[in-house]
């Protein structure tokens, strides 16, 4: 699955950079000039949407249910299941958020402000994602819904994992670089990449 991940993370930089030198390079040279105004750079940029730039892929065990107070109040009513949960989460940029006043050209020199890194996906691998074990109490029918709350719980605890584990750091970092080397291959000079700060707290 890591493999996957790192493929798709590959493939999504590299189409990210055809869509540059489409935009900027076909689509805006003329007169062996860039067109490297700012409004042209502003109107590319909201057009790719979103960047990805980090990954994490992890494997979380859900225990959820209804708790009993001893094990023959759990035979007779409890609900309990054991959920082997695999998902992924990825990181990056909403770059719709782009506004005129993040942009600054003069030349071929460049100053962008990017958008906070966000968590842009939080997903669940149906594939490797399965219910370990389910108990129910004799006396009960059980909670139809208990599969479906503990993937949700699933998902909450695999991006508090990724968090933990710098993933917006991550992709404040790689997004940098990322962008650095696809506008230094079409002709900036001086590239400033501004990005601030996120915390998991208010991201998506």
């Amino acid at each position: 699955m890591r493999k996957v991940t790192n493929f798709l993370i590959v493939a999504s930089i590299f189409i990210v950079g055809l869509l540059f030198v489409w935009f900027f390079v076909i689509k805006g040279y003329s007169g062996n000039r860039l067109n490297t105004n700012s409004a042209s750079v502003i109107k590319e940029m909201r057009n790719l949407q979103r960047l990805e730039t980090a990954s994490f892929t992890i494997e979380k065990i859900i225990d959820g249910g209804t708790p009993e107070e001893n094990v023959f109040q759990q035979f007779l009513f409890g609900d309990r299941i054991l959920l082997i949960a695999h998902g992924q989460v990825i990181a990056g940029f909403d770059l719709s958020q782009i506004s005129e006043k993040d942009i600054e050209v003069s030349g071929s020199n460049l100053k962008i402000t990017l958008p906070k890194p966000q968590i842009l996906i939080t997903s669940l691998d149906n594939t490797q994602t399965r219910v370990y074990d389910r108990q129910r109490g004799i006396l009960i029918s059980g909670n139809k819904d208990l599969e479906s709350e503990a993937r949700l719980a699933a998902e909450t605890s695999i991006k508090d994992a990724a968090c933990k584990g710098d993933i917006l750091k991550q992709a404040q970092d790689n997004g940098r670089k990322q962008l650095t080397a696809i506008l230094t291959a079409l002709g900036f000079s001086t590239i400033t990449i501004e990005i601030p700060d996120s915390s998991c707290l208010n991201s998506l």
